[in-house]
């Protein structure tokens, strides 16, 4: 008996290149972030950051991803939490900056231009793009916006969209590199101009009556301490 199976008729085999009918989609790209998570060291400390305004601008960008993609309810890569350079200025006046771009995030992410910047983020293809094309596309939404008061602030919302698509789909390292350059060169500029980093954020922000709380109670707190050592130590005198 033959157990060789029969060989199909070559009349009825259709090249591919011939085969019009619909096909199913391709499996998505694997990125080579996914490839080789361990050879990354971070996005955060490149050699752009010329100044300390670019590594102001950085480092509002990074506290601003790590926000985005928490209320995404993403997790960001080990390469994204990696520290980015400390602030000469002490953790108190990085707070105070963080806090003004914190209040300035939510409002933003309760206006209609939030999403249409995750909507404009969602047709970049970026397993397919190189640096240049991205600059193309940051120069677009930089003219789009140019008589935008908090245009830096709005550049680095669009760029955060970006990098939480990246994170879903892939190419999370290249988008973070390109993202953290164009806020140190782009946006670091535009920023100087008006005031600095500092100056920027406060404006957006708007007034700070949280933090006045916060100070108006620890003064309370300080005041009624030394009373309270005040009153102890007469008490232990007499």
């Amino acid at each position: 008996m033959n157990f060789a199976p029969p060989r199909a008729a070559t009349g009825n085999v259709q090249s591919l290149d011939e085969y019009r009918a619909p096909r199913a989609p391709l499996r998505r790209q694997v990125s080579l972030d996914e490839e080789r998570r361990d050879d990354c060291q971070g996005h955060w400390r490149g050699p752009y950051l010329e100044g300390a305004e670019e590594e102001k601008g950085v480092r509002l960008f990074r506290a601003m991803l790590l926000q985005h993609l928490r209320l995404e309810d993403l997790r960001p890569p080990p390469c994204m939490v990696t520290a980015a350079n400390p602030d000469d200025r002490g953790w108190w006046m990085y707070w105070r900056d963080w806090r003004s771009l914190e209040r300035a995030v939510l409002r933003f992410r309760e206006t209609k231009a939030k999403a249409q910047l995750a909507a404009r983020a969602e047709h970049i293809p970026l397993l397919s793009l190189d640096e240049v094309q991205f600059e193309d596309i940051m120069q677009e939404l930089c003219q789009a916006c140019v008589h935008i008061e908090q245009r830096a602030l709005l550049v680095m919302a669009f760029l955060c969209e970006v990098v939480g698509r990246a994170v879903r789909v892939g190419g999370w390292c290249r988008a973070a590199d390109w993202a953290a350059k164009h806020v140190a060169q782009c946006a670091t500029p535009w920023a100087v101009k008006h005031g600095g980093w500092s100056a920027v954020v406060e404006r957006a922000g708007g007034p700070r009556r949280d933090d006045a709380l916060l100070a108006g109670a620890a003064i309370a707190a300080l005041l009624a301490f030394l009373l309270f050592c005040r009153s102890r130590l007469r008490q232990a005198l007499l």
